[in-house]
């Protein structure tokens, strides 16, 4: 049971992890905030979950709220960011029984080079392989209709790679930043990793503001399903089956 949730909770971080046009042929994507920039974030998830075991279905509404903050505490001559990032208020309401997030308060410490490749990281539990979970930019310019491919690498939480899709689609203004605007489709890279089989899709829209080098919203719908073959001894096996449907909505506050 709880590994099993621990992957369900591994797929939503990483599938997880945020208007005016304007006129340009290519833009070079980067994380460059400067020092001692602090930047806020609200993050709503909806959904559900449907567990299928022993012929019997269990279906489970899922609701959490998280706000977030950023601290940026340095910027190296090679453009390298190192950031704290702390959860200061978050509640998990499953079938309408609000509980408040565990990890409130908890400080995450990254060194980022500025393609959003993380370095380093501190201060929280490497299962959940907080490397991943940044967008990794293209060393050069791209075009609007210009696409680039990353794969996260299977690791404890999420034994299963998986392929993500972005295309630069636009520039549109959010919140009075100027931002390019990318379309994400994550997809499963390969299906089975020992007794664990996993389907992912999930389509998402990101506003990055490219002259201020922080991400500015982020939107994905997602669905999985994921098939456990739990082995109950004396040569019988019982499989367990997962179905998630979420939607994410982050964005910038004030």
């Amino acid at each position: 049971m709880i590994k099993r949730f621990a992957l369900v909770l591994g797929v939503l971080l990483f599938v997880g992890v945020a208007f005016s046009a304007m006129a340009a042929d290519s833009v070079l994507l980067q994380y460059n905030p400067k020092p001692g920039t602090t930047t806020k974030y609200k993050m709503h998830i909806n959904g559900t979950t449907v567990v299928t075991a022993m012929q019997r279905a269990q279906k489970t509404d899922l609701e959490t709220d998280m706000a977030i903050e950023q601290k940026v505490t340095g910027v190296d001559k090679d453009g390298k960011v190192d950031m704290t990032t702390t959860i200061t208020e978050g509640t998990i309401t499953v079938n309408k029984t609000p509980t408040q997030l565990p990890a409130i308060g908890q400080v995450i410490r990254v060194k980022m080079a500025k393609n959003g490749e993380v370095l380093e990281s501190e201060g929280m539990d490497q299962q959940s392989n907080f490397q991943q979970m940044q967008i990794k930019f293209p060393a050069k310019p791209v075009a609007v209709g210009e696409s680039w491919e990353a794969v996260i690498n299977p690791n404890p939480q999420l034994p299963i790679p998986l392929r993500v899709k972005y295309t630069l689609v636009g520039f549109e203004t959010v919140d009075g930043y100027e931002c390019a605007k990318l379309a994400s489709v994550v997809t499963t890279d390969k299906g089975e990793a020992g007794s664990i089989s996993l389907d992912v899709k999930a389509e998402g829209k990101i506003w990055f503001a490219h002259k201020d080098g922080i991400m500015v919203k982020n939107e994905v719908n997602s669905n999985m399903l994921m098939v456990m073959e739990n082995d109950l001894g004396g040569g019988k096996k019982e499989k367990i089956e997962t179905r998630m449907n979420l939607v994410l909505r982050m964005g910038i506050t004030k």
